[in-house]
């Protein structure tokens, strides 16, 4: 656990703008997601049922893939991660898969979660319909999650000791290290 400072003066170094240290990037987002649960979730294997597993896709990049729960249509996961998302223009991928061992996995249906209509700040309970694009009109289930959009630089989001930040990057850029001093000189002035 790291023991927090507050200093009272601000960085002598030039380089180091105080307020600068204290604001995210412009645009970015923490997005928090909960996987809770799947409904009537599509059969795909020989004995009525199938091996679930969810992956999430952001800007056609895989950002999170789930458990597979075995032999099971109406799967619980409650698994948690959480993303940083530069914009809201992209909507978040969302596919399911039944897992197949030594063969390729099935596809169960997908769903798009349009990120710029979310509410902001908020933890929203949200129901995905599944579908398959080749398959419109065939029922796939759904999946249950919750989601909480935060701007980076909302109060929402865990609280930071900026003044301990900027103390310590000033430090840190003072000091003439070699990389191993380098680490074992931010362990100490972190703790």
């Amino acid at each position: 656990r790291a023991v927090r400072y507050r200093y009272r003066s601000s960085c002598s170094h030039p380089s180091v703008d105080p307020s600068e240290a204290a604001s995210p990037p412009p645009g970015m987002y923490k997005l928090e997601i909960e996987l809770k649960r799947g409904h009537n979730l599509a059969i795909r294997d020989r004995g009525g049922s199938s091996d679930p597993y969810v992956k999430f896709k952001l800007a056609g990049k895989e950002v999170f893939r789930s458990k597979t729960i075995h032999k099971n249509l109406n799967p619980v996961w409650d698994e948690k991660t959480t993303l940083i998302v530069d914009s809201l223009s992209e909507p978040l991928y969302v596919k399911v898969f039944d897992y197949d061992f030594g063969l390729q996995d099935d596809f169960m249906g997908s769903a798009f979660l349009y990120l710029e209509s979310l509410e902001q700040q908020r933890t929203i309970p949200l129901t995905l319909v599944l579908k398959d694009p080749q398959l419109p009109n065939e029922d796939l289930g759904s999946l249950e999650l919750a989601v909480t959009l935060t701007p980076k630089s909302s109060p929402m989001e865990e609280p930071r000791d900026t003044a301990v930040c900027t103390h310590i990057l000033c430090q840190i850029r003072s000091m003439s290290l070699s990389a191993r001093d380098f680490f074992c000189n931010v362990r100490h002035l972190i703790n």
